[in-house]
């Protein structure tokens, strides 16, 4: 009669030996080379840092430049220009005078104008919570600056073609015309289609 406690073992197991205990965690050998090889490459790396930092600490090599390139003539350094993006170009004065009075400009400045005044309206109107207002009022508005935009669209090409974009007139009028460019942009944000 067997109990519950006792300390027989069962008919297949071989008297005098034990059964092997259950592991209850993962196997350790595995993560024990995995801890190996990781401190190993720290080691490695460390190593290399400090290789590089006495590799720079040597400097490079001397070379004699006048016995390189002794033979040459000697050069001044380029002098730097202003790029075409640059606040500070210079401008000239190749246009004749009173560019701005032409009369497709000045017409195109008008309706710039208004669609000013109705955007003003309309941001007006949107600060007061009428989303309807603006809405027309900023529709209108980009079609006066889309309008003002078009009508001098050929005549600044002619412009910059003819007279470049550093004359004075040119720049203040390609100027303006920007910014309304970047009103319309934002109109197109900013307002139902």
């Amino acid at each position: 009669m067997s109990t519950r406690y006792s300390n027989t073992q069962d008919d297949d197991a071989s008297p005098g030996r034990r059964r092997p205990r259950k592991s209850s965690g993962p196997p350790v050998g595995p993560i024990l080379i995995l801890v190996v090889l990781m401190v190993g490459a720290v080691v490695v790396a460390r190593m290399a840092a400090q290789s590089e930092t006495k590799e720079e600490d040597a400097g490079p090599a001397e070379v004699n430049a006048e016995a390189v390139f002794g033979d040459l003539p000697r050069e001044e350094p380029p002098t730097r220009k202003a790029s075409s993006g640059s606040k500070s170009k210079k401008l000239y004065e190749k246009a004749p005078p009173g560019l701005a009075s032409n009369s497709t400009w000045v017409a195109a400045k008008k309706v710039a104008a208004e669609a000013k005044t109705v955007l003003d309206a309309g941001k007006i109107a949107k600060a007061a919570g009428d989303h309807a207002g603006w809405a027309d009022k900023g529709g209108r508005a980009k079609d006066l600056y889309d309008e003002a935009i078009t009508m001098t669209a050929e005549w600044e090409e002619e412009l910059m073609t003819k007279y470049g974009d550093n004359d004075r007139q040119v720049a203040e009028i390609k100027r303006e015309r920007d910014g309304w460019f970047n009103m319309l942009r934002t109109l197109h944000k900013t307002t139902g289609r």
